[in-house]
């Protein structure tokens, strides 16, 4: 027998797109009370309706949340988020570019703002629970009482990177339906709702960046004299060539140095040294490490930290998972040990752990091992 979800109320996260649509119909025949909400985060104007078009975050996305909530006969809220959203991710994302870190603004908008808000919207209309269209799943243990945020159906879709700074709080209030579907099923849905946005495209990008790309953008925020040019150098010490700005490259990247060196496309960026606003280079063999440093750790599930955790550990979005052993210090501050070398470590990208499907915690990249001694 299925369970009886009938009076029950959910705040549905509605981005305009196909997976929260689906979302909102699926809990609508499942029984719940469902209400929708569309959080505006970013300030369109005319200019940005026609560049960002049917993206995520535009004008057009809250229009479709609207007329989809129309179609399945529920409620549709906005919120309105534009001036945290500029402080807590937009700001930050400018402030760790400067600070030559790579941030990921998307971990950072679901830990500071959109779950914050949608809990406090649930609240002021008595709902329940709060649901989104993420490729997750929620695992609701009734005799531990502890909820588990476990890995999509769908690995290409999976988003559970992304969530590791949700709390036991507010995992409990919870749903994903989702989780436990592949993308083609959810179009297929999608179809069979009725939906008119059933055949829109995924946002890839960030949803505040247009075309002009990301070191465009920080560009128009922030004086020349916060981002002044600088010398390429290698390890030795030995000047390679200019660069137009430190916030223009990330580690790892090898396009775009313009080195005056034989074999150019033999080096990469391997670090910053912000003192005196150099970019260094080397040979990609300098990309590998086996230790890293991470603050601002959040784990789900609760952990000894009194002892070595043994783990995988996901430096990046679509990295390969990697055996590792982490180590708990006070105020947040964990030593993530991995097995194997590890390429491309990046100061402010996130690193989240796993066993198996599940996750179990997440930080926040801060600094790789000896390597930074050198630099």
């Amino acid at each position: 027998m299925g369970v009886d979800h009938q009076g029950k109320k959910v705040l549905v996260a509605m981005s305009g797109g196909v997976d929260s649509s689906v979302t909102a119909a699926l809990l609508k025949t499942q029984g719940y009370y469902v209400i929708g909400v569309h959080m505006q985060l970013w300030n369109h104007g005319q200019e940005n309706v026609e560049r960002f078009g049917g993206r995520c975050c535009s004008l057009v996305d809250s229009n479709d949340a609207r007329r989809v909530c129309d179609k399945i006969d529920i409620p549709y809220y906005i919120i309105n988020a534009q001036d945290i959203f500029q402080d807590q991710v937009v700001d930050y994302f400018v402030h760790e570019y400067l600070q030559n870190r790579t941030p990921n603004p998307c971990v950072q908008c679901n830990n500071q703002i959109k779950f914050n808000y949608l809990f406090q919207k649930a609240d002021e209309l008595g709902c329940d629970w709060v649901a989104t269209g993420h490729y997750s799943q929620v695992i609701q243990d009734p005799i531990s009482q502890t909820a588990h945020l476990c890995k999509a159906v769908d690995a290409q879709k999976d988003q559970t990177y992304f969530l590791f700074g949700l709390t036991q709080k507010a995992l409990k209030r919870t749903l994903m339906p989702l989780g436990s579907l592949t993308k083609m099923m959810v179009r297929k849905l999608a179809q069979e709702y009725g939906l008119l946005v059933a055949q829109k495209a995924d946002s890839q990008e960030i949803c505040f960046i247009g075309e002009e790309g990301y070191s465009a953008f920080i560009e128009k925020r922030v004086a020349q004299t916060l981002r002044p040019t600088g010398i390429i150098r290698t390890l030795d010490g030995i000047p390679v060539g200019e660069h137009e700005g430190l916030h223009r490259y990330t580690i790892g990247q090898r396009k775009g140095l313009q080195l005056r060196v034989k074999d150019p496309d033999q080096y990469f960026v391997i670090g910053f040294d912000q003192k005196t606003q150099t970019l260094v280079v080397g040979p990609e063999k300098h990309l590998y490490h086996k230790e890293l440093m991470a603050t601002d750790t959040n784990w789900i599930r609760p952990v000894n930290e009194l002892k070595g955790l043994r783990c995988k550990a996901r430096i990046r979005s679509r990295h390969e998972e990697a055996l590792c052993r982490v180590t708990c210090f006070e105020a947040n501050r964990i030593t993530v040990e991995f097995d194997e070398l590890q390429r491309a470590i990046t100061p402010g990208q996130a690193i989240v752990f796993y066993d198996g499907d599940e996750v179990l915690g997440g930080a926040f990249i801060e600094s790789t091992d000896a390597l930074a001694e050198r630099i």
